[in-house]
């Protein structure tokens, strides 16, 4: 087998792995609801780098008759990866966009809740809040059974993050005697 032969072929299985490895991060950004960070976009892109020296060293390696279509066939594989890769990107936006909490939001679409919360518990600190301020922010508690016995209020969020999505996730709030919240919890039903 030549060496030309050889960088093809190495190229055409990075080209597989490349695709699988978009493929796989699009269900994990759906599944995990991953947002925008650094970590993120470096994640998608560090696979992208290495086809383009894949290639160059493809059409270094490759007879100059070849090279004609060797760029055409770079041209579409490119093209696919780079729409592997904006569908991440892109896809990464809407769970940032749909993690973004406002009061409006949060009552208004109670499903959505889940990508929410997290904004919510890290920016909003609603331990020390009293029970007013909580109901002003979030609304009334949801009227529900679950829990009901261990905190004082109770909110929604959606269904469970994960691959399998059986059950439900909520937010527990508990209160001091003062009225004030002294703890906070994410649990599933």
């Amino acid at each position: 087998m030549s060496l030309s032969r050889m960088v093809n072929l190495a190229f055409y299985l990075y080209v597989l792995v490349l695709m699988l490895i978009y493929f796989l991060a699009i269900i994990y950004i759906n599944i995990a609801m991953v947002s925008i960070s650094v970590a993120s976009i470096a994640a998608l892109l560090l696979p992208f780098a290495p086809l383009l020296l894949v290639h160059w060293i493809s059409s270094r390696y490759t007879d100059g008759h070849e090279n004609k279509d060797r760029k055409m066939i770079f041209i579409i594989i490119t093209s696919v990866g780079f729409l592997l890769l904006l569908s991440c990107l892109v896809l990464l936006g809407v769970n940032e966009s749909k993690a973004r909490f406002t009061t409006e939001r949060w009552l208004g679409n109670h499903e959505e809740r889940i990508y929410m919360v997290d904004e919510l518990l890290k920016g909003r600190g609603l331990v020390g809040k009293s029970e007013k301020e909580v109901i002003a922010l979030l609304g009334p508690p949801t009227d529900t059974e679950y829990f009901s016995e261990e905190a004082a209020s109770i909110y929604y969020l959606g269904a469970e993050r994960g691959f399998i999505r059986i059950d439900s996730e909520w937010l527990l709030l508990w209160y001091d005697g003062r009225g004030k919240v002294v703890k906070k919890e994410i649990r599933t039903d």
